[in-house]
Formats: structure tokens, C-alpha cells, sequence
């Protein structure tokens, strides 16, 4: 047996089933969300996954969802978690219920006390967040942990978007756009068909051990090309892993002159250099989100202040790209992109 099965009736039979027992309606999900171009699939020892029904190019939406349940609040608690729900529909509630789950972790796992220096409030959070996860049955927070994604300044929790697995070098990633008030979901690269499509949970530029960590909380061990043993020299993983230290670094060498702080490059010896070095180490790692796009942009901000118009525009040009790309061209700052580019081409034309 392979090591994924295409369900189509069975995946949905057995979340219907989890459907039933809360004696509530059934039948509630189809195997994808209305033209969206993959399938609910069963993964060996993983529950379910989405996998591409055909070949899916770069900058593909693949999904665009409002949320199931959401809440302003960034340092949310239970009772804000549970005022949402309760706003839900008895359908809504059940679909709500069927989302993974990562409760039932092992206490030991976990420090065993919350430090004395943590405000009340905080330390409540924790030990609210902490309980659910290591709690014998699903609840309200285990399940909002485990499947939320950020929103403006809070958080959402999604029917769909929630269903797609985690790779610390995903194929796919996930934004909130606030001019359609929905998740979207866009291919970062190129999805064979028959592909799992992943998301990304965690800082993908962080070290194997922080990236655990931090997967740890999901009550799960990534098994992705990146986390692989890479005790050998020649794997993805090893290789992987030297990419990824040199981009932290350089990304805290960076860090102080980018961005808004951008008119400070110029005192930064190499500072072009250094950022064609991280743009090249993305581009290996197969990173194409929103890093690349604002690296080209800046980099095509710096050159334009050179008067080096010509590599100016070609790297706004790659930011435009590769914005649209993981985007979509209703993202609100693609506008801003665009002027920058419109900006130079004129320059040039002059």
C-alpha cells in the first residue's frame, strides 16, 4: 500500500463520522472547497492531507476562505475563544469540531511550572493554552491553537485553509487579505499533481532545533526534506541547514538598514552584495514568499538611489512577479509595488 490514499468518500466518511457523534448534522464537507484544485486525501500515521488534482503553476490561488471563527484578539483566553463560538451555528460548531486537534500531548514534555517573573495574565494563558494541550479530549482552545492563523491583529480559524499539513520548505503559503476580507492560499512554486500541498507553521528561516520547538506546540515531528537526517554532507537536509544559518545572519546583519530603515544602506559597506547573497540563498532553498519579493524590492529601492536604473528595474520587476505570485493582484500593496516599478520604467525613458 502507498503511503497516500486518495479518499475522496472515505476521508469525508471518517470526518463525518467524528460529524455524527457529536449527534449533529452530517455530510457537512465536500473533498475540496468549491473549485479548488486538490483533494482530501488519508496520509499513513498523519490523519489527512491536500494533494493537487493536476499540476498547479507558481502563483496559483488555490484557495480563498472567510473564516469559520475568528477573534480580534492577538493574547486571546478561553472566554474569548468561547464568546466566538458560541456565536456559531450548530452546523458550524460541528465543522468546527472536526479540525484536528492537538491535545493529548505528555505533560512531561512541557515545563512543569510557569516562571514567577510572568504577569497573572500571561501566566493564565499559558496554563489555559498548556491545559488544552494536554488534555484527554478536544476543546474549544486545543482545536483554535492548533488550526488559527493570524488575522490583522487577531486570529481565524478556517473550514479549509486549516486542513493543509505543514513542510519547513512548504509549496504553498497563506495570507490574510484585507481587501476581500479572506485567507488566500497561493502556490509558491511550481505543485506536481499527486503533490501534497504544505504550508508553512513556523519561521522557516530558524535552525531544525527551533523549528521543532515550535512544531512541538502542533503535537507533531516534521519528517519534511529540511528536517530529514542530515548527517549526511550531500543531502537536501544538510544543505538545507548551512542555507539557512548563513540567512540568519544574514538577515541580523540587514536587519537594521532594510525596510523602512532603507535610507541607512548606504552606510552599510556591501550592503548590495550582501543582499544578492541572501536573495541567491532563498532562491536555492526554493523560497519564493514574501522574504524574496521585499529582498528584490529593496535591492531594486537601493540600485534606483545609485542611479543604477537598469538594476533597479529589473529587480522590481522580480518583486512585482513574485508578489503577484504569493499574493494576488487584489493584495492591497501591489499597487505600491507597481508605482515603484512604473517609477523606474519612466526614469528610464526619460
Amino acid at each position: 500500500m502507498s503511503t497516500t490514499e486518495t479518499l475522496h468518500e472515505d476521508a469525508l466518511a471518517a470526518i463525518n463520522d467524528r460529524l455524527a457523534g457529536l449527534k449533529l448534522p452530517t455530510r457537512l464537507l465536500t473533498s475540496h472547497a468549491d473549485g479548488a484544485p486538490y483533494d482530501i486525501r488519508a496520509i499513513t500515521g498523519k490523519g489527512f492531507g491536500c494533494f493537487a488534482i493536476n499540476d498547479i503553476k507558481r502563483g496559483t490561488r488555490i484557495l480563498e476562505e472567510s473564516p469559520l471563527l475568528s477573534t480580534p484578539i492577538g493574547f486571546y483566553f478561553h472566554e474569548d475563544i468561547k464568546a466566538e463560538f458560541d456565536k456559531l451555528s450548530p452546523t458550524d460548531q460541528a465543522l468546527y469540531f472536526s479540525l484536528h486537534s492537538a491535545h493529548g500531548q505528555n505533560p512531561a514534555s512541557w515545563p512543569g511550572h510557569v516562571h514567577p517573573m510572568v504577569a497573572e495574565k500571561g501566566k493564565k494563558r499559558i496554563l489555559e493554552q498548556h491545559n488544552a494541550r494536554i488534555g484527554k479530549k478536544p476543546s474549544i482552545v486545543s482545536i483554535f491553537q492548533t488550526n488559527c492563523m493570524e488575522k490583522e491583529s487577531g486570529a481565524a480559524v478556517y473550514v479549509h485553509a486549516s486542513r493543509f499539513n505543514h513542510a519547513c520548505n512548504p509549496n504553498a503559503g497563506f495570507q490574510w487579505n484585507p481587501a476581500i476580507k479572506k485567507e488566500t492560499i497561493h502556490a509558491v512554486r511550481d505543485i506536481r499533481a499527486g503533490e501534497e500541498i504544505t504550508l508553512s507553521y513556523c519561521d522557516a528561516t530558524q535552525n531544525k532545533a527551533a523549528r521543532l520547538y515550535q512544531l512541538k506546540h502542533y503535537g507533531f515531528v516534521c519528517d519534511c526534506p529540511a528536517c530529514a537526517d542530515d548527517d549526511d554532507p550531500d543531502s537536501f537536509a544538510a544543505k538545507s541547514a548551512a542555507r539557512r544559518y548563513r540567512l540568519s545572519e544574514l538577515q541580523r546583519e540587514l536587519e537594521p538598514v532594510r525596510g523602512w530603515a532603507l535610507h541607512k544602506a548606504g552606510t552599510k559597506d556591501g550592503f548590495a552584495q550582501y543582499l544578492l547573497e541572501y536573495i541567491g540563498l532563498l532562491i536555492e532553498e526554493g523560497d519564493y514568499s514574501g522574504r524574496l519579493s521585499s529582498a528584490y524590492l529593496d535591492l531594486g529601492l537601493f540600485c534606483e538611489s545609485k542611479g543604477d536604473l537598469k538594476m533597479a528595474q529589473q529587480a522590481t520587476k522580480k518583486a512585482l512577479k513574485i508578489r503577484l505570485d504569493n499574493m494576488g493582484s487584489d493584495y492591497p500593496d501591489i499597487k505600491d509595488y507597481a508605482t515603484v516599478v512604473k517609477r523606474i520604467n519612466l526614469a528610464i525613458d526619460e
